[in-house]
Order: C-alpha cells, then sequence, then structure tokens
C-alpha cells in the first residue's frame, strides 16, 4: 500500500523493572502526518506502582530530554518523573534505507540507573533502558511477518536484540557493547556462541491486536495504517533472565521483551 503524504515517527521509549520486579513502562513521540502533528505519551506499569496514569497525554510538554548521558522525563499530566543514568554505552544504527526513508534506532541507554517519583509520592528505582526509534518509512511497509524485540539488564551486563522475519530480515544482538552475528532468537530463547539467554516465569504485561493495543488512542494513525497492519498481534512481556556464559559463569536480571506477529 503507497502511502501519499509525508510520514514520520520519533519515539522514545523507556523502562525500569525493580529489585523485586515491579515495572514500568514509557512511551513519548511524534507522529507527523502531512501537514498534521501529533504529541503523544503513555506509560505502562505494575499494579503496584501508584500515582501515574496510563495516558495516553496528546501534548508536547511532557517529553523526554536527553542531558549529556542522562535521560530526563518530568510527565506532570502522567503523574511522575524520571531519570535514566547511563551505565553502559550508546549506539546507533540503521535498521533500514531506502531511498524513500530510514529506520533508525539509537539505543540511547543499553542499561540505566533509574530513580521514578510518582504523584503519590512514592519513589521506585532499579534497572532500566532507554531508546529512540526515528522512522521515516510507514512501519507497514516493512513487510514483516513476525519483529522479536527485548532488552536483559543486571548489574554487571547488558543485552539487547530486534529480530525482523518478512520480506526484510534483520538480526541484531548486542551484549555489553559487542556486536554478535549469527545469533537464534525466539521467544523464550537467545542463543550464540558465547552465551545462552533463557526467560522464565513469564507475566504478560500486553496482549492484543496492533488496533486494540498503544495505537487505538491515535485515531489519525488509525485511519492512516492498513487493516492488515493493525490486525497484528503484539504480545509484550516480563520474564526474569539467566544468562548463561560459554565459559560457565551465570547472571541473572529482568527481561522485557515482545513478539509482534502479521498474518498468523
Amino acid at each position: 500500500m503507497g502511502f501519499a503524504i509525508q510520514f514520520s515517527l520519533q519515539k522514545y521509549y523507556v523502562d525500569l523493572v525493580t529489585a523485586e520486579g515491579e515495572y514500568f513502562i514509557g512511551y513519548s513521540a511524534l507522529l507527523t502526518l502531512g501537514t498534521a502533528k501529533i504529541h503523544y505519551s503513555a506509560t505502562l506499569h505494575d499494579p503496584a506502582i501508584t500515582g501515574i496514569v496510563t495516558g495516553p497525554v496528546l501534548s508536547a510538554c511532557d517529553s523526554p530530554v536527553v542531558d549529556k548521558s542522562d535521560l530526563i522525563w518530568r510527565a506532570p499530566a502522567l503523574g511522575f518523573e524520571g531519570r535514566w543514568q547511563r551505565l553502559a554505552g550508546a549506539e546507533t544504527l540503521a535498521l533500514h534505507e531506502t531511498e524513500s526513508g530510514i529506520v533508525e534506532w539509537n539505543c540511547h541507554q543499553p542499561a540505566a540507573r533509574t530513580e521514578l517519583r510518582t504523584e503519590s509520592g512514592a519513589v521506585y528505582d532499579g534497572l532500566g533502558y532507554a531508546e529512540f526509534l526515528n522512522l521515516t518509512i510507514p512501519p507497514w511497509q516493512l513487510g514483516l511477518r513476525t519483529l522479536f524485540w527485548g532488552r536483559f539488564v543486571s548489574g554487571k551486563n547488558s543485552i539487547v536484540w530486534i529480530e525482523w522475519r518478512g520480506d526484510y530480515a534483520l538480526n541484531i544482538l548486542i551484549c555489553n557493547g559487542r556486536k554478535i552475528a549469527g545469533a537464534y532468537i525466539s521467544e523464550d530463547e537467545i542463543i550464540c556462541n558465547d552465551f545462552t539467554l533463557t526467560l522464565n516465569n513469564e507475566v504478560t504485561i500486553r496482549s492484543g491486536s496492533i488496533s486494540e493495543t498503544f495505537i487505538s488512542k491515535i485515531p489519525s494513525a488509525l485511519r492512516s495504517a492498513p487493516i492488515e497492519f493493525l490486525g497484528g498481534r503484539e504480545e509484550k512481556f516480563l520474564s526474569r533472565g539467566r544468562l548463561t556464559f560459554a565459559d560457565g559463569s551465570v547472571d541473572t536480571g529482568w527481561v522485557i521483551h515482545e513478539r509482534v506477529t502479521w498474518g498468523q
């Protein structure tokens, strides 16, 4: 399906998992469709975290700000403010590039020390992650059938992975700042020559069709995207990760990961 008008999406994604497994996920984006510009922010969070509004909030005032290596997000309309302090080096990659546009991924903080203060006066701290995605190609033009994404963070190690299956194949695995080729990526296991990461005790954070989840809050995006894309199923999870290196050493940490499928 062609796209006759200008499209761009610039989106921050941040998260936090406490030592006890309480999770927070935040999104802040600018969507451009032709001459219309839509700013929106929203959250997903553990029921045990109080004082936060799910959203969305349609405002440019509640956007994250990058301050050197830190990311600061003051979002009074969503009921929180947070700071992500980088613990690992950033990575920027062009995931896909054509004459008509680009999908650029900035893994701003593969691992971060994070503190979140909510409107209720509660303070939550733990390890987190932050990235920025810049798309000038509509995602429904990428020909995806399956998308895997995830991040593992512990006090010692950080891992992030992306796999696209479809018309354009993509397999990215980065461990502690080093790119690793040829990894096997699935919904519950990441395997490469250097290590195996096993995902256990999975908890579903969100599950539903794309038209029923986050994008459902943005009517203009619903009108623009084709039905086949909106029918894709998004599943987002929290798991406990067990990281076993080739030398036998073991590390554990929290994992947030997702699987999106189309036409299945």
